[in-house]
């Protein structure tokens, strides 16, 4: 059954193009828009991680030591000197001390301090290049208001004689050997949350006695320690939308990803829908000229006709009105609709 063609049928179909057009370029746009804010969800991580550091305990040690020394013209007839070395023929006895001092902080994961309690364990070990042994001391100690002072002395001759004692036991001649004396400090922490913690300081000092070179030499050591925790907290992160709004990055993936399919396959339908309403005509001389194409059978009594020799110029007078070009299978002809009157080219 033929087809004709009437002017609303024409309006018809170009208000349908127009409409087809716009959905295409509004699914494009919407389409550009959820593609970006998926690539946004993940450049973004979903999660954040805090990182707190909380002081929970210091503890210091000063120390203090002096050597008794022999009168003598090299130390200008002093008998206490505190030089860090000394001449071992002139050292008699090394007078030591420590003040310890600690704080224990409240402002931590581990809640405010109910009780603290302390140790102090001190111990001298001697160190020869063939043997070492450990010997329990007994310093004065001392509390004070911020913490404890240890107080105690090395007797020079009796190292000496206590060294060579080991030495003629196990026959052996110790020339250089090592006293170290260390206080084992503890600080035991009761938190209101029911833990507890301990934290610890070691410090020590040393005396290092070379009888060929005649030389005593003090050192001290171990003298801060400082302790800390480190507390995470995960929370969501969020994505500022338009107009402020503040949405979860898991959630604007899973919605962007939706969106950006849905979107993208309506972008591609419409888009095919669209190119699907143009079609092709082509010159005597073969050279093609795009534009919208209805196929329908005219009745040329209707209209009045104006036959265009050049499909040039027809193409120019179809892009001006911005009509659908009608073309007629039958009698090879293509039409162009304006008003009451039918711009008519003919295929060669």
């Amino acid at each position: 059954m033929s087809k004709i063609l009437s002017r609303n049928r024409l309006f018809s179909g170009k208000v349908v193009k127009s409409l087809l057009l716009l959905l295409t370029v509004v699914s494009i746009l919407v389409f550009a828009t959820s593609a970006f804010y998926l690539a946004e969800s993940y450049r973004l991580q979903p999660y954040i991680t805090y990182k707190n550091s909380y002081k929970t305990a210091d503890i210091n040690s000063q120390p203090y030591y002096s050597v008794l020394v022999k009168p003598s013209l090299i130390y200008d007839y002093a008998t206490v000197v505190t030089y860090s070395t000394v001449y071992l023929s002139l050292a008699e006895k090394v007078d030591y001390v420590f003040n310890l001092s600690w704080a224990v902080y409240n402002n931590t994961a581990k809640g405010p301090v109910s009780s603290i309690t302390y140790s102090v364990e001190p111990a001298l070990l001697i160190t020869t290049s063939t043997w070492s042994k450990s010997f329990a001391i007994t310093p004065e100690i001392l509390e004070t208001g911020e913490g404890v002072v240890v107080k105690g002395s090395f007797n020079i001759s009796e190292l000496e004689g206590l060294v060579d004692a080991i030495d003629k036991e196990v026959r052996v001649s110790s020339w250089r050997f090592d006293a170290n004396t260390t206080l084992s400090l503890r600080i035991h922490a009761a938190y209101s949350t029911g833990v507890n913690a301990s934290y610890e300081l070691k410090p020590f000092i040393a005396l290092s006695i070379n009888k060929i070179y005649n030389l005593l030499e003090i050192s001290t050591g171990g003298l801060t320690s400082s302790y800390g925790e480190e507390v995470k907290k995960t929370i969501e992160n969020t994505m500022t939308l338009p107009l402020g709004f503040s949405v979860r990055v898991s959630t604007v993936r899973s919605v962007a990803t939706i969106s950006t399919l849905t979107t993208g396959l309506l972008a591609a339908v419409m888009g095919y829908t669209s190119l699907r309403s143009y079609g092709v005509f082509k010159t005597q001389g073969g050279k093609k000229f795009k534009r919208r194409i209805v196929k329908a059978r005219v009745d040329e009594y209707r209209f009045k006709t104006v036959i265009v020799e050049s499909a040039e110029d027809f193409d120019a007078l179809a892009r001006r009105v911005d009509a659908p070009v009608i073309y007629s299978e039958q009698d090879r002809k293509y039409y162009l609709v304006i008003g009451d009157i039918a711009y008519v080219y003919q295929e060669s």
